[in-house]
């Protein structure tokens, strides 16, 4: 704690005026200095440490985050790389493959039309090849495909003389598929509106110059020029196998000039193509390559009559790889390859619907042993060709997912997912595929979040550091001011605390001087030689007995009120609101109560008849009680009026008299504690109004004094208190309670009764007429049925049984000797035992069966003794059933009937006959009515 110390020369020049022996000051100076300045430096050091700590924690805590975050994204990054990687590779060989089964089918059904026909190859014609070809091609997706019988020099001379005479079959298929593609079209238009804009198209068909007998058709077999401009025109014979272009799929409109074309003369076939099939009886893959400019519009051309007719632009800049796969004469091993079917691959399509959606930037690099390499993008389902060349970022080339895709294909011809008939991929020109990420792939991944999150932390812990510097400044600057406070608020509480012992002194030791010399008197007058011999000795002997009766209730009612306030201050007074009749249950009783006092003024009621309201009757009466009976103090003559109303729907009560008033300088502060009594007598205690309105608080209301008010009567201007309910008055109906309830007690204890009667002792005298009047008005409230009895003591009497047995538990013999003394003389036949503990309690009553026990809480001695709740919890634990009563100074009311007691009553007991037969009689109707409501027999 940082502490404010005064300057050396201050604490010397304090020294010399203070120390009353200079040596032993200067050395407890010196000796706090001394402890203040280590104080101080340590206090320094910690500060430091403090700040070193937190930087040291920040940047070792920020460089953990960066570290691990960093690590979590590239952890996650290469994961999604390596599975999307592999998911492309997989996907992409599963795409090869069903296109080879997809052309192996197209195989299998020439050689099985061959045989079934008993037809001699290549003069064969496979019929509703658009068809046939279509599934292919969708299965493959490839955009065409073509079948190219094998034609040697011994069989061409035949060849052409069969193809001469088929070469309408061309037409007939270019119709046939016109009009599937037309119903194809229509069915699609639906949802394609441009498909018909798409479909068609003013592209000019092949203008290659060809020798032509009037029939659009080739009687040879013809070469292109494709590979060699030199030998365009007819093929001449010897050079080697043909493999003429016989049918294909889709078919353009006529005239077709490509039927007898040799596509072993062309770029993307070759002539080592036929040879190499008969050896390895394999399919090949052919190299890649763009489409040709030459041959740009007969691409396009193709590719409109395609399934790809409506996205013709995503695939004319791509590469695209021929597949060909041979055709055999007979499914016998010894089988010979009598044709090729030829299919054009996009590599577009096969990266197509690889990856989801998320998978964004991953970079094909495709390289074959043409020495060729070509890069692809994927984004998802599409594909994007980029160019020549290994195109990836070599960032990531830690990163790279490497196949040999002819190897991975061969290791996947297995029986689950080959047909019979079904050919192995050739490793003539074998493809390597090299997946890579790119850096928009890496920006899903990689993030300036590790950044941030470490900015963040550092942030923080120097905000933390600066907050702490901040913080100890502050709390050293106002630990200056604290001390200069703790300084004057020590002065002030102890000042309050004189106050409060003054007033205290004062209040008590004025009543209990008069008690002491009553008492001194009686003493003398009872020890005379013939005590109370004359009228006038016993007149003086009535007259001490009643300032000892004063005195005594005045310091019980003063030390209530004390309780009071202290049970509203720490908001422990339980208010319990009720229909309550105005007239009948508050200002009657308080008029009676009034007119117990012999004075020469006149108590007024004004109130409406059946003003009901929802209140605390008890407290509300303790309250208009105070305020009437502070008002009756000041009438010498006039009245005092009680009167209630309802002013804009809501309850107002106003205790008024024609006394000398309320001085202006004491208005201001007429409801603080400890306020000097204003009658000329100085009877109150100072506490009457402020806890008036501590009560008016917790009712909901508001209590004050009216300045307009005047009584009317001349030199006597009187005073008006208002009690502000904040309430609306209640209908009667909805105030009555249910049919079945309207004899039930509400019980209260004898403290909240006693404390009623006692607030009256200062200055009434009772008359059995006003004691009459009182319990008969009480009689009809309610709330209080449960203490009243009749006035009758005899009636009292016969409700208490006439044999009974007590026990008294209480430390001070004095008390149990005047409550079996009282008790006595109340029931002399009742048998009464007494216990000075709780432990003495408990052995008693294990040969003593008791039908009433009263419990003190604190009883005193050498040793720890049980409290009286301790006790009662024993009691009801041992199985005994008798009447607990606890006893106290203090409100310990929820404690005992928390530890098993059936009532509380608060110290002092009363003494007096009829009071003592009231509390009993409470105590134990209290208790019948509870053992009915349970079922549980009486002891």
């Amino acid at each position: 704690m940082m502490k404010f110390y005064r300057s050396r020369s201050e604490r010397s020049k304090e020294k010399q005026e203070t120390a009353p022996d200079g040596t032993a000051m200067t050395q407890t100076d010196e000796l706090s200095a001394s402890l203040a300045e280590e104080e101080t430096r340590w206090v320094n050091f910690l500060r430091v440490a403090v700040i070193r700590v937190l930087l040291l924690t920040g940047i070792l805590l920020s460089t953990g985050v960066y570290v691990y975050t960093r690590n979590e994204e590239q952890v996650a990054f290469s994961e999604h790389v390596s599975s999307s990687a592999h998911q492309v590779l997989t996907s992409f060989e599963a795409t090869v493959e069903r296109t080879i089964e997809a052309v192996g089918d197209q195989s299998t059904s020439y050689t099985s039309y061959a045989l079934d026909k008993n037809l001699t190859f290549p003069n064969v014609t496979l019929p509703h090849f658009a068809l046939k070809g279509s599934h292919s091609r969708t299965l493959s997706g490839s955009h065409i495909i073509h079948y190219m019988p094998v034609i040697t020099d011994e069989t061409r001379d035949s060849w052409e003389a069969y193809a001469s005479e088929n070469r309408y079959q061309i037409n007939e298929a270019s119709e046939q598929d016109k009009h599937f593609r037309s119903k194809q079209d229509a069915a699609l238009a639906l949802s394609r509106s441009d498909s018909k804009r798409l479909l068609q198209t003013d592209e000019p068909r092949n203008t290659t110059i060809m020798r032509d007998d009037g029939s659009n058709f080739h009687p040879k077999i013809w070469n292109n020029g494709g590979v060699d401009a030199g030998k365009r025109g007819d093929e001449p014979p010897g050079v080697g196998s043909y493999l003429p272009m016989w049918q294909r799929s889709p078919i353009n409109d006529p005239p077709q000039r490509l039927l007898n074309l040799d596509f072993a003369a062309t770029k993307v076939i070759g002539k080592g193509l036929i040879d190499l099939m008969q050896q390895d009886k394999e399919a090949v893959l052919r190299g890649a390559a763009m489409p040709n400019p030459k041959f740009r519009k007969a691409f396009e051309s193709n590719l409109r009559i395609s399934q790809y007719r409506e996205n013709v632009d995503d695939f004319v800049g791509g590469m695209n790889t021929y597949l060909t796969y041979p055709v055999f004469d007979s499914f016998e091993d010894d089988k010979n390859v009598v044709g090729v079917l030829a299919t054009n691959l996009h590599w577009t399509v096969l990266f197509s619907n690889l990856l989801p959606e998320s998978a964004l930037g991953m970079i094909c690099v495709i390289t074959n042993t043409k020495d060729q390499t070509f890069t692809y993008r994927i984004d998802g389902c599409e594909s994007r060709y980029l160019g020549l060349g290994d195109l990836h970022d070599p960032r990531f080339d830690e990163f790279e997912v490497k196949e040999q895709v002819n190897e991975v294909l061969k290791g996947r011809f297995r029986a689950q997912n080959t047909a019979y008939d079904t050919v192995p991929l050739s490793d003539t020109m074998q493809y390597t595929m090299r997946v890579y990420p790119s850096e928009d792939t890496e920006f899903g991944f990689i993030t300036n979040q590790p950044v941030l999150y470490t900015s963040l932390i550092a942030c923080i812990f120097i905000f933390t550091a600066v907050i702490f510097l901040l913080f100890a400044h502050h709390v050293e600057k106002r630990q200056r001011l604290m001390l200069q406070t703790v300084v004057e608020n020590a002065n002030r509480v102890a000042a309050a605390e004189r106050e409060l012992n003054e007033f205290l002194s004062h209040e008590i030791r004025n009543p209990l001087s008069a008690a002491l010399s009553a008492t001194s008197f009686l003493s003398e007058a009872i020890n005379e030689h013939e005590p109370l011999s004359n009228e006038e000795g016993r007149n003086c002997t009535r007259e001490d007995i009643t300032v000892v009766n004063s005195s005594l209730s005045f310091i019980n009612d003063f030390l209530r009120s004390m309780l009071d306030i202290h049970k509203l201050n720490g908001n422990h007074l339980v208010i319990e609101k009720k229909p309550t009749d105005v007239l009948h249950d508050i200002l009657e009783p308080v008029s009676a109560i009034l007119y117990q006092r012999v004075a020469d003024f006149e108590v007024v009621l004004e109130c409406p008849e059946g003003l009901l309201m929802q209140t605390d009757s008890l407290r509300l009466k303790q309250v208009v009680l105070n305020l009437a009976r502070n008002s009756s103090k000041f009438v010498v003559n006039g009245f005092v009026r009680l009167r209630a109303a309802v002013v804009e729907n809501q309850v107002m009560i106003y205790i008024e008299d024609s006394g000398t008033g309320v001085p202006k300088e004491k208005q201001a502060n007429l409801f603080e504690k400890y306020q000097t009594s204003l009658d000329m007598l100085s009877q109150g205690t100072g506490l009457g109004l402020s806890l008036s309105k501590k009560l008016m608080t917790s009712l909901g209301g508001e209590i004050y004094l009216d300045g307009s008010y005047h009584s009317g009567v001349d030199g006597y201007p009187g005073a008006c208190f208002v009690l502000q309910m904040n309430t609306s008055p209640l209908d009667i109906e909805s105030a009555l309670p249910p049919a079945e309830l309207s004899m039930e007690f509400i019980s209260v204890t004898l403290n909240e009764r006693d404390a009623m009667q006692q607030q009256t002792k200062e200055c009434a005298i009772y008359r059995p007429e006003a004691e009459q009047s009182l319990q008969k008005s009480e009689l009809q409230s309610s709330s209080r049925n449960a203490l009243q009895g009749s006035s009758d003591a005899n009636q009292i009497e016969n409700k208490l049984p006439n044999e009974y047995s007590v026990l008294f538990v209480d430390d001070d013999a004095v008390l149990r000797k005047l409550f079996v003394r009282g008790l006595k003389r109340l029931k002399p036949e009742w048998q009464i035992k007494e216990a000075s503990s709780g432990e003495m309690a408990l052995k008693t009553l294990e040969g003593y069966k008791a039908d009433l026990i009263f419990l003190d809480q604190y009883m005193a001695s050498t040793e720890k003794q049980m409290l009286g709740t301790e006790t009662a919890s024993a009691m009801r634990s041992r199985g005994i059933t008798s009447i607990i009563c606890g006893l106290s100074a203090n409100d310990m009311r929820d404690s005992f009937i928390s530890a098993g007691a059936d009532g509380f009553i608060l110290k002092p007991m009363p003494c007096k006959p009829q009071d003592l037969q009231k509390a009993l009689l409470a105590l134990l109707e209290q208790n019948a009515s509870m053992q009915r409501d349970t079922g549980v027999e009486s002891v």
